[in-house]
């Protein structure tokens, strides 16, 4: 059982939750933008949340099934055609052998999951199939997919039998009567809300800029990635001039760059760096920002600790549900 890349797009990757253990190493935890979609996806298809999937950003990439199989596609970012036949996110969807997935341009969101029921048959690395493409590490041969790539498909058994209930039609798929849920947040008046914690360097920045931090708008630039999200807007400035020493960083946490703009890491950051740490992103808004593309605004709104741990709490137990209402 197997897929065929016929066009990577403008990327796809194999990824899974992350590369977890191995950052005192310099090697980055990586693994899927939107960890809560890439976990909704294994969920429809019946895997371990942990299992491997595609991650599609934007759009062109065109992937033929050369065996029949169920699938699932989560997040946002791409119209979805099966078959030459526009299909939605957030269903469990049954296809034939030679069935062709195309992703075509969306006007919001930016990346796509693809599960597959039994997962992905990939070589781990340091415990995950993750890729980072610097270091060749993870997926087909360390790199991101390209035409040609066959991945094999694992034969694992699904944890529901959901599939069953779905028959294939001549146009040579199906789909699921019921639906996933939509973990997105909605915007306001098109912004974005951000939950941060403060970060270690809080202090060293006056209250006038925390005040500009907290109460300004910016926008996604140009310079956005798997690695890190700068942002455009508000300049920030600290009290005072010093020379930060290297500290220990991992996704999520916003540093704010000699030229005072933020600067959001994500999955496949270093795991140091010598800019001051003004805050951290809540871990549930992860998989806000990485639906986000250059020119999108946000807004930063800051909460505990414990409200912040509260948030990603509930989002892994609406998870926990829909996997419950799958298996019974």
């Amino acid at each position: 059982m197997s897929i065929t890349i016929l066009k990577p797009g403008i990327s796809s990757s194999i990824q899974d939750l992350g590369r977890w253990g191995h950052q005192q190493f310099g090697i980055p935890i990586s693994g899927a933008m939107d960890e809560l979609a890439a976990r909704l996806a294994n969920i429809l298809c019946g895997n371990d949340e942990h299992e491997s999937v595609i991650e599609i950003t934007l759009h062109g990439t065109e992937i033929m099934f050369n065996e029949a199989a169920c699938i699932s596609l989560t997040g946002s970012g791409s119209i979805i055609y099966l078959n030459d036949i526009e299909i939605q996110y957030n269903r469990l969807i049954k296809l034939d052998a030679s069935s062709i997935l195309k992703f075509k341009p969306a006007p919001s969101g930016c990346r796509s999951y693809l599960a597959i029921q039994g997962g992905l048959d990939v070589k781990k690395e340091m415990d995950s199939t993750s890729t980072f493409a610097p270091s060749g590490i993870g997926g087909i041969n360390g790199q991101n997919l390209k035409m040609g790539d066959i991945i094999s498909l694992s034969r694992k058994k699904s944890l529901h039998k959901k599939a069953d209930e779905i028959n294939i039609t001549k146009n040579g798929f199906a789909v699921s009567t019921w639906i996933g849920v939509d973990l997105k947040e909605q915007q306001h008046n098109g912004i974005i809300r951000i939950n941060i914690c403060t970060g270690p360097e809080w202090d060293l920045f006056n209250e006038q800029f925390r005040s500009k931090f907290l109460n300004s708008e910016y926008s996604i630039s140009l310079m956005a990635n798997r690695m890190g999200i700068q942002l455009e807007g508000p300049r920030l400035e600290l009290t005072e001039k010093k020379e930060m020493v290297s500290t220990p960083v991992t996704k999520g946490i916003i540093q704010v760059t000699n030229e005072g703009l933020p600067i959001i890491l994500m999955a496949d950051a270093q795991t140091t760096g010598g800019y001051p740490r003004i805050a951290r992103v809540c871990s549930a808004d992860l998989s806000q920002l990485a639906q986000c593309r250059p020119s999108d605004r946000l807004i930063f709104l800051n909460i505990s600790e414990n409200e912040s741990l509260q948030k990603m709490r509930k989002m892994k137990e609406i998870l926990k549900s829909i996997e419950i209402g799958l298996v019974n």
